[in-house]
């Protein structure tokens, strides 16, 4: 049986304000320290005074803390956790989202994507759920006792004129039928089409609709 595909997202954004914070935090009790103390100046030379820059480690790659081209600063951060393989087909899927502006995968089960400042969080990861965590039909049918199942459905509801059958991931299914298109039947498939789309199954329904 198939598994629910399932996405889990978290503000790459907060993380790194966060650890900002905390190295501001360090700033002022250094600053504090140092104050109490004799100058710097008077126990080491100038040519010694140089430090180089602090660096921040980021998902893709480091930048120095007061770049431009950080990534907090270009786009919209976020790390996906997933319960499925990304693989390299939806890796692609996942770039060619609009408002993706860089994809970074960072391991077998999660990614690193950056969003266009033009563009809405929500929307993207409306787009990028619906297209990784629904199932095809074919998907869904290409195990053999989900198929069975749907087939033997079928024949019960042949000989009503409407009949729609929801068939989820794990070959669960729910249905509907009727001899006429009344609305108990539309709102009853309006009912498995939401469901549908909540936990990546596909609706199959009768010549007539």
């Amino acid at each position: 049986m198939k598994k629910t595909r399932r996405l889990a997202w978290e503000s790459w954004n907060s993380k790194f304000e966060t650890v900002e914070d905390i190295l501001e935090d360090q700033d002022e009790e250094i600053s504090s320290v140092e104050s109490e103390e004799k100058s710097i100046h008077d126990l080491f030379p100038a040519e010694m005074m140089f430090m180089p820059p602090r660096t921040i480690q980021t998902p893709i790659g480091e930048y120095t803390e007061d770049s431009l081209l950080r990534p907090i600063d270009r786009w919209d951060c976020w790390i996906c956790h997933s319960n499925f393989d990304i693989t390299n087909s939806i890796a692609e899927k996942i770039e060619q989202t609009e408002g993706v502006e860089v994809l970074k995968i960072m391991g077998r089960y999660s990614f690193f994507i950056g969003i266009a400042k033009m563009f809405e969080f929500a929307e993207v990861r409306h787009s990028i759920e619906k297209q990784l965590c629904t199932y095809t039909e074919e998907e869904i049918l290409s195990n053999e006792e989900i198929h069975q199942t749907v087939n033997l459905v079928k024949q019960q509801l042949q000989f009503s004129d409407y009949w729609s059958i929801l068939v989820s991931p794990s070959g669960d299914v729910e249905y509907i039928s009727s001899d006429k298109l009344d609305k108990k039947y539309l709102d009853g498939l309006s009912e498995l089409i939401v469901l549908s789309n909540k936990i990546g199954g596909i609706v199959l329904r009768s010549a007539n609709g």
